[in-house]
């Protein structure tokens, strides 16, 4: 029989290691970050740096408490404050410390591959408890960095105030990007629900024979593409393609297997994630953390390649559809 304490410490588990602690978590340091940017003399934009970070804390912290409409507002003070440039990078104060990692060696790497392994663990965990192993994998992710982070102020003899100074460092360099993978995600379930997928499969319809397998799927990876390069992310772009080109013109029509029409759409829109600004995280962010001359450098050498990736997943869905 189950005892009243277990239940009670199971309860306290699951609230623990559950995904809202991960993201009150996560505005914890950004009110920190917050803290930093508004007591940081040497950075002109201070007030409006530190409010860019002290509205995102609270959005992590309070999101399923706060109405709506409220949150919606939050999010578009951010976007003035961005647009109107006073979200600037502000000086850490450990800019010419001696930096360990010399000394330290592939050590280095060790906390990053703890993110990984925590996040394997605790999606096992879940799934073996029979709980979603997918919200599993995403408590882990965050906990995962928990881990990086203690791991790394072992290895390199820091302090939590330097951790937290290099962290708001790589923070303000990405700046507002940091919010685009979440807006362009909201980006792609509007869409979905506006049912802009059924007006391009009716444009689709009127321009291409219902026959013609071979340019059916040239248009259904070039929408992919293209709606990718406008959202950043071929995750929000697959659900407006798939459910408005690639099921009613493809996979029922000519009898595709699902699966494997889904996973060559999806990575010929990653192809698109190569070649547009809007994938912020991969194309504009490294070029900010390496002070790279030109911001548009990692796009520009990254385009033939994928022109080329975009073109070989066109053919291979074609030969798959065709003949197998």
């Amino acid at each position: 029989m189950t005892t009243p304490l277990f239940i009670s410490f199971a309860q306290l588990a699951g609230h623990m290691f559950s995904l809202e602690s991960v993201y009150v978590l996560t505005g914890l340091v950004l009110l920190v970050f917050a803290c930093m940017a508004f007591t940081d003399r040497t950075n002109h934009r201070r007030i409006g740096s530190g409010m860019f970070w002290l509205v995102l804390g609270i959005i992590f912290i309070f999101g399923s408490l706060l109405p709506y409409w409220l949150t919606g507002l939050m999010v578009l003070f951010l976007v003035i404050l961005d647009g109107a440039g006073r979200v600037v990078r502000g000086r850490t104060g450990h800019e010419n410390e001696d930096r360990p990692e010399s000394r330290i060696g592939n050590r280095i790497f060790w906390p990053v591959l703890a993110i990984p392994a925590v996040t394997f663990v605790f999606a096992g965990i879940f799934r073996i408890a029979g709980m979603d192993a997918n919200r599993g994998a995403l408590v882990g992710l965050g906990f995962g960095g928990i881990a990086g982070m203690l791991l790394g102020l072992k290895l390199t003899g820091g302090t939590v105030r330097m951790m937290m100074s290099e962290g708001r460092r790589l923070n303000e360099a990405m700046g507002a990007v940091n919010i685009l993978p979440q807006l362009l995600a909201s980006l792609g379930v509007i869409f979905t629900a506006a049912g802009v997928g059924d007006l391009i499969a009716g444009g689709i319809q009127q321009v291409i024979p219902a026959d013609n397998l071979f340019l059916l799927v040239v248009a259904n990876c070039l929408g992919m593409a293209l709606f990718t390069i406008v959202m950043g992310n071929s995750f929000a772009a697959f659900p407006v393609i798939a459910t408005g080109v690639l099921v009613p013109l493809i996979i029922k029509p000519f009898g595709v297997n699902p699966a494997m029409a889904a996973i060559i759409t999806l990575t010929a829109g990653s192809s698109g994630t190569l070649m547009t600004p809007m994938a912020a995280n991969f194309n504009i962010v490294p070029a900010a953390l390496l002070n790279m001359r030109d911001e548009y450098g990692v796009i520009r050498f990254q385009l033939p390649f994928a022109l080329t990736i975009w073109s070989f997943h066109v053919l291979l869905l074609w030969i798959l559809t065709k003949y197998y």
